[in-house]
């Protein structure tokens, strides 16, 4: 059977730390592809993305271009917000009925699981395949103890390795209305694409 990797995010904007964790998911749980899956509106965020979806989804186009590996959807984008992952879940398996489903998110996410919609349903549609960063333990939140192995009601939980970067959007975003550089920090076509439409100045 097919594994895909649906990977979930505002992506406001993509950086090299969101590809790490992509990649490093595809190889170690040999995913056959990843999925980009930009948000219309997260749900936890109060905050809606400070560029717009087609912004945000030609940025993700930019920087996956060259990995045969990675894929984008534009499900949550045609939805009405907020984007609940559950739903999202439910449509990727219609949509590939014969794929094994892993929903890929760092050790945060997972903390936070419980408050999102409809999360015991979450372990029946996918594995939950979750980014440890190194040096830290991992770590199952007690109220999803009974989640983590496979079962009749569970798809389980498995770990990799999440390279630990010290990126984050915000702080990107931060960094380009103040002027400051970020070379390095996403991939060069991205930066290209964000000066050039003069983004998040």
């Amino acid at each position: 059977m097919k594994a895909l990797g649906i990977y979930g995010g505002s992506f406001d904007p993509i950086h090299l730390g969101h590809l790490l964790l992509a990649e490093t998911a595809r190889e170690e749980l040999n995913l056959d592809q990843v999925i980009f899956v930009p948000a219309a509106q997260s749900p936890l965020k109060k905050h809606c993305p400070q560029i717009s979806a087609a912004d945000r989804l030609a940025l993700i186009k930019l920087a996956i271009r060259e990995n045969p590996g990675f894929t984008f959807s534009e499900v949550e984008l045609k939805r009405k917000p907020p984007s609940y992952t559950v739903d999202t879940l439910r449509y990727f398996q219609q949509a590939y009925p014969e794929h094994e489903l892993f929903l890929l998110m760092g050790q945060d996410a997972l903390n936070t699981l419980t408050g999102w919609r409809e999360f015991e349903q979450l372990f029946s549609l996918a594995t939950l395949a979750v980014g440890v960063r190194p040096g830290f333990p991992l770590q199952v939140p007690s109220a999803l103890e009974a989640y983590r192995q496979p079962s009749a009601q569970s798809k389980g939980i498995v770990f990799f390795h999440n390279p630990e970067v010290g990126i984050s959007s915000s702080a990107i975003r931060e960094r380009l209305r103040r002027g400051k550089s970020v070379r390095y920090w996403l991939e060069p076509e991205v930066l290209k694409y964000i000066i050039a439409n003069k983004l998040y100045t």
